[in-house]
């Protein structure tokens, strides 16, 4: 088999092993079954990057040991409603326990999923160990095969229960599946499987047993243009206390990395907003939020940077460099570096400073609604506003090639700034304009951000160090990782004037 390209629909259902055992004991299934039974042992390995982005774009990757000692490389793409499961499913036999993105039979996936691996790596995350009774099913409408799971998934060195039925639909209708699963499920007490086992296996490995918790993306408002500054600013800081509040929640009780990194993100578009509004609403209370959301920002921040030295530092390099002495004891500090640094974060955002900041961001703007001096319209400051925060981003730009190290990082700070700012009255402009913009902004962003990751990179000697003394290997690999970065940097930054004339040069669409 050579990139086989399917598509699967199925019905999964959750069973206790009693309700399991007496599904495949069903009365119906004798006269539709083809052939016998066949149970066999499977387990099947889930991979992805450290930072998971192969799952951020909807993709499964897992390899299945068959027998004979080959396995079978699977990808899904897509996600399930309610317990149906509508998916491209694509399989390729390989000969070991790697993946092999070149057996992948669909270009256009294929390709999609370099783009996302291509500076990080694939490793094995989790693995599903199943006792498997599969029957082949036919009637006269459709053909159709049943799967009865018992068994578990493993993360490391938690475990979980896994029970249960799949009722997969190969040729026929779609009320084919419907009719088959009538008959044989409408005497069971069964639950709709809402996870898949790529669902199951990543919750168990971040930690997160209710599956509501997952990180919260920003939402942005939509303004009309005719609302009062206040109106549209205590919508911006709700819009951020969302994110923040719901993302404190993930960083508390999972291990999700992107909760972190959502969070963060809250915490700067409500600084922005802030700052945005200060020339009409420069008050002690403003400045006091300000300050607090600065303060458990940079505090959140550390954990983010010990994601970002797992998932863009380390795994950029340790994807050519696999095998090479060092690098797996490295990564074994850099993982229990992130675990005692999200320890002393989910402490301090439990403690007084983060109180302070969730009261401000629940009563803050009930109190700015009545200040008379942000009754003017939105549409009008809006274009102020965004004047004002681009001047500074163009003050920089303009000496972007003799900047030292310290004003790259306030060229950074100066356009993250402006993309929130854009993004809070971009709605009040054309769509059209604003989207070709916003596309410069981030080509130009990601330069300066990938800099400021090699900078903080530093800290990797410590943690080598610290994680491995004596140990020379370990410290060697960490050397060539920031010498690799160092001279990626170099090369990166080259691209910097070319992105800044290409972004001052597209239209302005506020003028």
């Amino acid at each position: 088999m050579s990139g086989v390209v399917g598509h699967e629909l199925e019905l999964k259902l959750e069973l206790t092993p009693k309700e399991l055992q007496r599904l495949g004991a069903h009365p119906t299934l004798e006269p539709l079954t083809v052939g016998h039974p066949v149970t066999r042992t499977l387990r099947s390995i889930y991979f992805d990057t450290p930072d998971h982005l192969l799952r951020a774009h909807g993709i499964a990757l897992r390899l299945r040991s068959t027998d004979g000692g080959q396995w079978l490389q699977t990808i899904k793409v897509g996600n399930g409603v309610d317990g149906l499961y509508d998916r491209k499913e694509l399989e390729s036999a390989i000969s070991t326990p790697e993946p092999n993105l070149q057996a992948i039979g669909d270009r256009k996936l294929r390709r999609k999923i370099e783009h996302a691996v291509r500076k990080s790596t694939l490793e094995p995350l989790f693995e599903t160990v199943v006792k498997r009774t599969t029957r082949k099913l036919h009637s006269d409408k459709a053909d159709l095969e049943l799967a009865l799971d018992e068994g578990v998934v493993r993360a490391g060195t938690a475990e979980d229960k896994l029970c249960e039925a799949e009722l997969e639909l190969k040729s026929g209708s779609a009320v084919s599946l419907l009719e088959m699963a009538s008959t044989l499920f409408a005497a069971v007490p069964f639950r709709l499987a809402r996870l898949s086992k790529a669902d199951r296996g990543y919750n168990l490995l971040l930690g997160r047993e209710d599956e509501n918790v997952v990180p919260q993306r920003a939402v942005h408002p939509a303004l009309r243009g005719d609302e009062a500054c206040a109106d549209a600013l205590s919508l911006f800081v709700e819009s951020a206390r969302s994110q923040i509040i719901f993302n404190r929640r993930t960083v508390l009780e999972t291990d999700d990395p992107e909760g972190a990194h959502q969070l963060r993100i809250g915490l700067r578009r409500l600084r922005s907003a802030l700052r945005a509004f200060r020339p009409l609403d420069d008050t002690p209370a403003l400045r006091e939020l300000e300050e607090l959301a600065q303060d458990v920002a940079r505090t959140v921040g550390r954990l983010r940077d010990a994601d970002v030295l797992i998932a863009d530092i380390f795994a950029q390099v340790a994807n050519h460099m696999k095998g090479e002495p060092g690098f797996a004891e490295l990564r074994q500090s850099l993982l229990a570096h992130r675990i005692k640094t999200r320890n002393e974060i989910r402490q301090a955002l439990s403690g007084e400073q983060w109180a302070k900041l969730q009261l401000y961001l629940v009563l803050w703007p009930h109190a700015i609604t009545e200040n008379v001096s942000l009754q003017m319209p939105v549409r009008d400051f809006g274009t102020s506003a965004l004047r004002k925060s681009w001047k500074k981003v163009a003050k920089l730009g303009g000496t972007i090639e003799a900047l030292s190290l310290e004003e790259r990082h306030e060229m950074r700070k100066a356009l993250k700034t402006f993309r929130y700012t854009v993004e809070f009255f971009g709605s009040l402009y054309a769509k059209g304009k604003v989207a070709r913009f916003v596309k410069e902004l981030r080509e130009l962003q990601e330069v300066f951000g990938y800099i400021n990751d090699v900078v903080s990179a530093k800290q990797l000697n410590a943690i080598a160090h610290e994680y491995c003394p004596g140990d020379q290997p370990a410290q060697r690999a960490a050397g060539y990782v920031l010498g690799w970065h160092d001279a990626q940097a170099i090369h990166s930054w080259a691209a910097a004037p070319k992105a800044w004339c290409r972004l001052k040069e597209r239209s302005r669409f506020w003028c």
